[in-house]
């Protein structure tokens, strides 16, 4: 009798093992695969080229560049967005975030809606991450990717064979805009050229 409770006892444990297995390391949904393959090809570009409209206002052409430069004698990580029309926001986390140049309708917007229409990756791969890891608070419809991030709504379009981001609408409390992105490999000229005119440099 000891040992047939023993067994059956073990035979639970193992039941419960297997389904805990079981749930923990499914097949992910399409959803969450598609999120994980789209945050892959953000992940890859340092520098995006974007067109979009915010409001129903004119388009605009950006570029927004990802990468390092000097705050108060330190190298920081960070992003810079310029505009054609003179527009530019600098967001060097964790204390600088700036909006100067471009139109008092532009400046009006909200720096985030601006870093994301114009295709910032980095927050964007990081947010779109962690709701993948988290299998939670995303949704996949005719080849948009739909998630929240920091007061936004944002619906990043997909393209339908390689899942690579090629566009997005972004939703906030007093905003809304439509972009669309490319992504580009970056060149030390670029570099150089791109940084002219910044309150600070690259190192």
């Amino acid at each position: 009798m000891t040992l047939g409770v023993a067994l059956s006892v073990a035979a639970a444990a193992l039941a419960t093992g297997l389904l805990v297995q079981r749930v923990a390391l499914s097949e992910p949904d399409s959803a969450t695969f598609s999120a994980l393959r789209a945050a892959t090809w953000l992940s890859r570009y340092r520098l995006v080229d974007s067109t979009f409209s915010v409001n129903g206002g004119p388009t605009v052409h950006g570029r927004c560049l990802q990468d390092w430069f000097v705050v108060a004698g330190r190298s920081r990580r960070g992003a810079v967005l310029r505009l054609d029309d003179g527009l530019v926001v600098l967001d060097i986390p964790p204390h600088t975030l700036t909006v100067s140049g471009g139109t008092a309708a532009e400046r009006a917007v909200a720096p985030l809606v601006l870093l994301e229409l114009g295709g910032c990756t980095r927050f964007l791969e990081r947010r779109i991450e962690t709701l993948a890891q988290q299998r939670r608070d995303l949704t996949l419809s005719n080849g948009t990717l739909g998630f929240a991030l920091k007061g936004t709504h944002v619906a990043l379009a997909l393209d339908a064979k390689t899942t690579l981001p090629t566009g997005m609408k972004v939703s906030a409390r007093h905003a809304r805009g439509t972009s669309r992105i490319r992504f580009e490999r970056v060149t030390p000229q670029f570099r150089r050229r791109f940084s002219r005119g910044l309150p600070m440099g690259n190192p």
